[in-house]
């Protein structure tokens, strides 16, 4: 019963000697130690290579008490508790010559947990909380600013009163988008967005989006086309959410794409025939293989200054919460999403999509 109970904590657990001989480990400790089974004759400090670890387990049986303490060794990050073990119900047996309480071998049982995890969480939440600071400090100090310049100039000078109004307002509507995305992040990471899952054609998709982005890349004075599969193919997805998905690209392409350039928006049957392939092409100026890895990230952002001037936000560069809502959303249904590019040779946006049913080509 003692066994099965320690069987069923999910965080490892050795039951050593007072010569740090193993007599027990469950299956959390025998993970933890890359191994099946348990050598025989094993000791703690034989297969768990960390010497703060064995220090605390011999303090604790050198003073037969509870001992706890932090393991920092490398890549670990371990909170150790040591204590002896009391079994309810052992009774002291005596000797028939001595009469004395017979030697009773002591049994120290070993708890680690793992603060890897609740560390990076963590840490997660510290950037969380600098970058959304770093986010709303630069807009509110726009505004502030503009506002003080507003009042000096609404009598005097209305013309730039009215630049200044336009500008104010172009901060409000960043910091706007900022919360809308910020709400749209956290209800998704939180499982709390809802998805109407339902058969829709590819081609649709890429044509709504096409006609709807048409006028914000004619005003760039940038081409924007369609490379379509033939025939008609069904993704199981929300329509919606998938429209946001291929909007934002869309848009990051624009922005990223110097005049003249070239957008291309396609759809094609993966090799597999289970997913349909979605992508986004530009001719704009890159992004450098060191960003490449992190784009997906939450508020990360390559180099704003690289943004047509006249995008909403601080230097064009946005909230840098569009391609995580993307990511999310894509791998809610089931697909994925990646992206290839180089510096001043183009982008390439794709994500994937399981198909609902297929028709005749």
């Amino acid at each position: 019963m003692f066994t099965g109970l320690l069987e069923a904590l999910p965080v490892p657990v050795f039951v050593i000697d007072g010569s740090l001989s193993i007599r027990y480990a469950n299956e959390p400790a025998l993970r933890l130690c890359s191994l099946t089974t348990l050598p025989a004759d094993s000791t703690l400090d034989q297969v768990v290579h960390a010497p703060s670890l064995t220090r605390l387990a011999e303090e604790s049986i050198r003073l037969d008490a509870p001992r706890k303490g932090q393991c920092d060794e490398g890549d670990r990050a371990w909170r150790v508790s040591v204590a002896p073990l009391v079994l309810a119900g052992r009774k002291k047996q005596r000797t028939a010559s001595s009469q004395t309480p017979q030697q009773e071998e002591r049994l120290f049982v070993v708890v680690i947990e793992d603060m890897g995890e609740l560390r990076r969480l963590e840490r997660v939440q510290r950037d969380f909380i600098a970058n959304i600071s770093h986010e709303l400090r630069t807009p509110l100090t726009s505004v502030r600013l503009l506002t003080e310049t507003l009042e000096e100039a609404i009598d005097t000078d209305p013309d730039k009163a009215q630049e200044f109004v336009e500008k104010i307002e172009a901060e409000l509507q960043y910091l706007s988008g900022l919360v809308t995305d910020l709400l749209e992040l956290s209800r998704i990471e939180s499982g709390q967005m809802p998805m109407s899952i339902e058969p829709i054609e590819a081609e649709k998709l890429v044509r709504e989006v096409m006609a709807r982005m048409l006028p914000l890349a004619q005003r760039q004075r940038v081409r924007l086309g369609t490379a379509i599969e033939q025939g008609t193919t069904l993704v199981a997805a929300d329509s919606k959410l998938i429209t946001h998905v291929l909007v934002n690209l869309v848009h990051n392409a624009i922005k990223f794409t110097p005049s003249g350039g070239m957008i291309i928006i396609g759809t094609a049957l993966q090799p597999d025939q289970r997913f349909q392939r979605f992508y986004v092409r530009d001719t704009g100026v890159g992004i450098g293989q060191e960003d490449l890895a992190r784009i997906f990230e939450r508020f990360y952002k390559v180099d704003r200054a690289r943004a047509k001037r006249n995008f909403i936000g601080p230097g064009g560069g946005g909230t840098g919460l569009g391609l995580a809502i993307a990511r999310h959303i894509v791998e809610a249904h089931g697909g994925r999403i990646t992206a290839e590019s180089a510096i001043d040779q183009g982008s390439t946006f794709t994500f994937t999509l399981p198909l609902a049913t297929q028709t005749h080509q």
